[in-house]
């Protein structure tokens, strides 16, 4: 762990700081190049050595690739100057042949260490690709050797003695220590701050619990995240507590000459423990859900501990061969154990997430689908990694079955960070558990489950200078024609165009709220105008945020053109309801409000958007009309400019009804009615004689005419009322039957 932290600072280190005066010594250069090229080719260096010379080599080549963009503005400048110069006659002298010449020439002295440089990196860079391969080729080699088998019980008996002889070994060490003269002379001048750090840090580790519950005293709403915070700072006061202690023995040398080189993992073994009893904790507390019914809470904090022996146990097994306290064969076959020992706890896990997914999948949660694909995953690690281990396959074993060990751990931090960000939504924003189920903490749950995608990369073998290079690639970014985007060109146009975006947003939300309504303009001159805003704002953003990554717009017009083709073909629907949105955003043949009869549809109009226009019906549905049928087809606006409109009213009475009298009755009720236009007076006209009435006609101005329906109704009620107070009838159809040869009834 310490090993791969100090290459991460080294590597990041050199691409921050060049060194310059090894950038101009090509001499120095030449003699660590032929170095690393004589080794690289005996292949006998050890694969740490190999990994600081590559660390070096890396260090080389970022600096001439730093080089190679030197000057760049110089040259560029030198070239428009050159062409702007123009062609060179074919015939005759050339009066400008000396401007040539001399810009020729300073053009090629400005390109001479940018050459010198090109060729330098890709000899470094070539040279590192060589040494990665060197490893990769070790590291399979390793993998796939072939060791003693665990099935052998002859190698039991030795196993077990070596580890219990390096154990008496490093007790022994400690003894000596103890019963020294310096020790006890060390301790005995040392005897009050020994003392004391003892007192204090086992006081720490006994209260940090009482500690840290003092942070439940937070707000209500607060309650998840300080649970959080007070079981984190609980396990951190341990881990202190327990640092120090080791510290103190430590620095007084009590393990031993050997022991002390033990003990340096000491700080990395408690912290396994002190992590695994948190993930438990908190993991207990998380939406993943192991309901109390199908799996026990105990569980989880059984597989945690044993998750961390095996690890310090891998380790303390690792340190035992590296220090020659067991012998190799030894420690393949503790290695194995291990291996055994990690494939059973990962069965169990298995067996208990089945119980929970067990009988669900079908319901479609993604968690549980998730967890489907995980628990077999870890099946199928659990029988393959004690089995190819048992084989002889030490080294093919561990690497499976321990990495798969650290997964989990890994796995539940995220879930515990996921559920840490659905609660600090919810505090934050003051909402219930069912409402935080929104896009802003899943995407942080998607940034945070991609972060770790490197350290899960690392626990399953990846070299750390390996994904520097992934990264280095990264940062160098992907060209397009003659521009290169790199990751920082991406984060600066998504920060402007956000922005941007953010920006129109405010200033329509201020015409919009303050400055639109205290003009004449009406409703819908007001979202013409704040709608056409933010498409131009959103545009302008696009376009701001597109030329800031240097992205040469000349080169968007082969895009255009293959998108015209696509346009006039396949998408000239999609553009013709564009340009018709174009259109109603103008001219303004409708407004939102309006009361609209399209297509055989009628109802409010909602919305205008570019694409489509969204009317509300008397239903209340709503029904998407394409913006081409209301500019290219026959709309009926009823309140278009204002809501005064006409109401006509058909109304029929039988045949022998005085019709003076009942077109002064029609008249008295349609004076009488709400909404009913005073000037123009309301009129009533007898049409003429229809089949089954005498037909008359009310018509009437409304001064609104949203009313139509409701003023309707009104005057039927009363026609309905005053007619059977006046004796009026309202005729039904009638029908007057003709039988032919009536004298063939006489015989039925």
């Amino acid at each position: 762990m310490r090993n791969m932290l100090l290459t991460l600072i080294f590597v990041f280190i050199s691409f921050n700081f060049s060194l310059a005066e090894e950038i101009a010594d090509y001499e120095k250069w030449e003699l660590n190049a032929l170095r690393a090229e004589t080794v690289i080719e005996t292949d006998k260096a050890s694969v740490e050595a190999l990994e600081k010379l590559r660390a070096q080599l890396v260090q080389w080549r970022s600096s001439f690739q730093q080089l190679q963009n030197e000057n760049q503005n110089r040259i560029e400048t030198i070239r428009t100057q050159i062409d702007s110069l123009g062609p060179k006659p074919e015939n005759g002298t050339d009066p400008l042949e000396d401007r040539r010449l001399a810009l020729d020439k300073q053009l090629s002295k400005l390109n001479e260490p940018i050459v010198r440089a090109q060729e330098a990196f890709n000899r470094a860079d070539g040279m590192v690709n060589e040494i990665d391969n060197l490893i990769s080729q070790r590291q399979a080699l390793e993998f796939l050797k072939l060791g003693p088998s665990i099935l052998n019980p002859l190698l039991w008996g030795a196993t077990l003695g070596d580890l219990v002889n390096s154990f008496l070994t490093l007790s022994k060490e400690t003894a000596d220590v103890l019963s020294s003269n310096y020790f006890q002379e060390q301790f005995s001048n040392r005897l009050i701050s020994i003392l004391l750090i003892s007192f204090f840090s086992v006081l720490l580790f006994i209260y940090s619990g009482a500690i840290s519950n003092q942070l439940n005293a937070t707000a209500k709403r607060f309650e998840k995240v300080a649970g959080f915070l007070s079981s984190s700072v609980k396990y951190l006061l341990r881990y202190v507590a327990l640092y120090s202690l080791i510290h103190l023995a430590q620095s007084l040398g009590v393990f031993g000459i050997r022991g002390d080189l033990i003990a340096e993992n000491f700080y990395v073994w408690v912290g396994y423990f002190i992590l695994a009893l948190w993930l438990a904790e908190r993991l207990q507390m998380s939406w993943l859900v192991f309901e109390a019914d199908k799996f026990n809470d105990r569980n989880i904090e059984k597989f945690a501990v044993l998750g961390a022996v095996i690890l310090v146990a891998q380790d303390y097994g690792s340190e035992l061969s590296r220090l020659q306290l067991i012998e190799q064969q030894s420690y393949e076959v503790f290695t194995s154990a291990i291996t055994v020992l990690a494939g059973i706890m990962l069965w169990r896990i298995s067996a208990s997430m089945k119980l929970v997914v067990s009988g669900d999948t079908s319901s479609g949660s993604l968690r549980l689908k998730l967890l489907g694909f995980l628990r077999r995953i870890i099946v199928g690690v659990a029988i393959i990694s004690p089995l190819i281990a048992a084989i002889g396959y030490v080294n093919a074993g561990s690497a499976i079955a321990v990495p798969m060990v650290k997964t989990l751990g890994l796995l539940a931090l995220i879930v515990i960070l996921q559920r840490l960000t659905f609660d600090l939504y919810a505090a934050i924003l003051n909402k219930s558990e069912e409402e935080t189920d929104a896009l802003a903490p899943v995407l942080i749950g998607f940034i945070i489950t991609i972060s770790v995608l490197p350290f899960l990369a690392i626990i399953w073998g990846a070299r750390v200078s390996s994904l520097t290079e992934l990264w280095i690639q990264f940062q160098d970014g992907i060209k397009i024609g003659e521009s290169r985007i790199s990751p920082l060109d991406f984060l600066t146009f998504v920060l402007l165009f956000t922005i941007g975006y953010m920006l129109t947003r405010v200033i329509q939300s201020a015409l919009r709220g303050s400055i639109l309504p205290k003009t004449n303009l009406d409703a819908g001159a007001q979202n013409a105008l704040v709608a056409g805003l933010g498409y131009i704002g959103i545009f302008i953003a696009a376009l701001v945020a597109i030329s800031s990554t240097g992205l040469d717009l000349s080169s968007l017009a082969i895009v255009a053109g293959a998108l015209s083709v696509g346009i006039g073909f396949g998408l000239q629907n999609i553009v013709s309801n564009f340009v018709s949105g174009v259109i109603l955003l103008i001219e303004r043949p409708i407004s939102q409000g309006d009361w609209i009869e399209v297509s055989g549809k009628m109802g409010y109009v909602r919305d205008i958007s570019v694409r489509s226009t969204r009317i509300e019906t008397f239903d209340r549905t709503d029904v998407i009309i394409p913006n081409a049928d209301l500019v290219s087809g026959v709309v009926t606006n009823w309140t278009r400019g204002n809501t005064i409109g006409r109401v006509i009213i058909p109304v029929g009475v039988a045949y022998g009804s005085d019709t003076k009298k009942v077109e002064k009755i029609l008249r008295d009720i349609i004076s009488k009615i709400e909404h009913v236009a005073k000037d123009p007076a309301p009129g009533v006209i007898f049409q003429g004689f229809g089949a089954d009435s005498m037909d008359f006609e009310i018509r009437a101005i409304l001064s609104d005419v949203n009313y139509m329906l409701s003023v309707k109704s009104d005057v039927n009620h009363e026609i309905v009322k005053r007619f059977t107070k006046e004796g009026i009838e309202i005729p039904f159809a009638q029908r007057d039957v003709w039988i032919r040869n009536p004298e063939a009834l006489k015989d039925v």
